[in-house]
């Protein structure tokens, strides 16, 4: 049976039964997604273009769905319930700026059942992932959902500084409410496409502390290795062109330093490597992916969604490792220190999390000030460079004048 831990997060039951968040099936949880981000992006399309106004971040939106249907809402399957929209109008704003038409966002969305992801973190989220690939939809605590409202206006303006980011994208900030229960959940960018096989995949810190992947977690079939575990098996670092390489260091320093100026700390780098030399002996199971695509060629549509698109502009994308056929499904071209050719994927997650200093940095200046052992005011700015000391020396290195 699956139960509920005591802050309502999800456990899962016997392989094949259906898991539950805070005491609700997660088929009635993706109908609600599914219906309610379709009457709501739908009536957004009846209010005019504008600009966004500091009091658009503080809007929230809210219908009632229920089940026998109304003049306004659909008849559907599930219990009764209410959905509610934070901030439409500035999350339309960020869909335009990342080139995502409200046809698209829908048909991603709601055309095909959301695909549930087993959960790849400690967090107790529920992850989906839409059936063409292009976005993430994940369940967030109240803390994490406030916390997304209060970096709105910020996030605003550095969108519009640097459109081109590996930070999460951000589309839309939703909660189901049905049964006292509230379901907060976040639409994100999808950093790693299902359509190719990640070979290795590292969720990384810049931290050595406790940083290896549990054994629970080395018997998954697609495991997430950790900040030891990489050190280990790739300790020549990944190499790349040095135009590529200072697109992304560039992109990295912009990026710590946007969290730091948010005081947010203790976000990873998620990193998926694909191995080309290795691609022969997909082709099969690659074609069973395709078909779904068919009616949207080439996957990962988004502007700047994608690894390279997120790092560079219009330039070329490092001819110099990947041949003209091959599909890299927006990846980095890299290559491994024994000639390997690969292509990354990567984005910076959870950014979130960092609510709780927040909250210290709240309430405790005094004990700040005074007393050694609380965090450090100073922390977020010696995270984020830890951070960047890793990525520029352990991790992404520059090809010394060998192709």
């Amino acid at each position: 049976m699956s139960s509920v831990t005591e802050n309502g997060d999800v456990t899962a039951g016997k392989p094949n039964e259906e898991k539950t968040y805070k005491k609700t099936a997660s088929s009635a949880i993706k109908g609600a997604i599914q219906l309610g981000i379709g009457y709501t992006v739908g009536n957004l399309t009846s209010k005019p273009d504008r600009d966004v106004l500091m009091q658009d971040f503080y809007v929230v939106e809210s219908v009632f769905l229920p089940s026998e249907g109304s003049n306004l809402t659909p008849a559907h399957h599930y219990p009764d319930f209410r959905f509610k929209t934070y901030a439409p109008l500035a999350f339309r704003y960020f869909r335009e700026l990342f080139g995502i038409k409200p046809d698209d966002y829908l048909y991603s969305i709601c055309s095909e059942p959301l695909i549930e992801l087993s959960n790849p973190g400690a967090s107790g989220s529920l992850f989906f992932v839409t059936g063409d690939d292009e976005f993430i939809i994940k369940t967030v605590q109240h803390k994490e959902a406030e916390f997304l409202q209060k970096l709105l206006p910020g996030y605003y303006m550095n969108l519009n500084q640097n459109p081109r980011t590996l930070l999460p994208k951000f589309y839309g900030l939703y909660c189901v409410q049905s049964g006292g229960i509230n379901i907060r959940i976040v639409v994100m960018n999808n950093v790693l496409p299902r359509a190719l096989k990640m070979h290795f995949t590292y969720d990384l810190k810049g931290s050595t502390y406790k940083r290896r992947a549990s054994r629970k977690e080395r018997e998954k079939s697609n495991p997430t290795f950790k900040d030891l575990d990489f050190l280990q098996d790739v300790h020549e670092g990944l190499y790349f062109d040095s135009e590529t390489h200072s697109a992304l260091m560039k992109t990295l320093q912009r990026d710590c330093r946007v969290l730091e100026s948010f005081k947010i700390m203790d976000y990873s780098l998620l990193l998926g490597i694909h191995i080309l030399n290795s691609n022969m002996k997909e082709k099969e199971g690659e074609n069973s992916q395709s078909t779904s695509d068919a009616k949207r060629p080439g996957g990962q549509k988004v502007l700047y969604s994608t690894a390279m698109e997120s790092i560079q502009g219009p330039g070329k994308s490092g001819d110099s490792i990947t041949p003209e056929t091959t599909n890299t499904m927006g990846g980095i071209p890299a290559k491994s220190h024994k000639g390997e050719k690969l292509l990354l994927f990567m984005g910076i997650i959870d950014i979130l999390q960092s609510y709780r200093l927040m909250k210290k940095l709240e309430h405790s200046w005094k004990a700040l000030v005074y007393d050694g052992d609380t965090v450090s005011v100073h922390r977020p700015s010696f995270y984020a460079d830890r951070f960047l000391k890793f990525m520029s020396t352990r991790v992404f290195k520059k090809v010394q004048g060998k192709k």
